[in-house]
């Protein structure tokens, strides 16, 4: 009955423009409601971003930053819950590609 992560969102580079995906996949008693957090708060749904059927985060246009706009960029988490509890996932750093994303490894 207790909730587990069988999929986990991973670190990521991002090409801008590009559509990201991010795995979440949970195993436990359903029903079982999936959101994410972005740097900690939680995400709107909106035409941006969808949360799969799967749990799985598809965000259809990575935005970067162009000075004081809006950015994907950020530490994205899956948040699991059903009537037992709660269980948030590791993680996950998305960053835009750039030259300097090897020496960044």
């Amino acid at each position: 009955a207790e909730l587990a992560f069988a999929v986990e969102p991973s670190d990521d580079v991002a090409v801008p423009g590009q559509p990201v995906m991010l795995g979440c996949k949970v195993e436990g008693t359903p029903p079982v409601r999936i959101t994410w957090r972005k740097n900690g708060v939680e995400l709107a749904d909106s035409p941006h971003s969808t949360v799969l059927a799967n749990g799985s985060l598809m965000i259809h246009h990575f935005l970067l930053d162009g000075g004081g706009g809006p950015s994907d960029e950020g530490d994205y988490e899956c948040v699991a819950q059903n009537r037992f509890g709660l269980v948030v996932s590791r993680k996950a750093r998305i960053q835009a590609a750039n030259g300097n994303t090897e020496t960044q490894r």
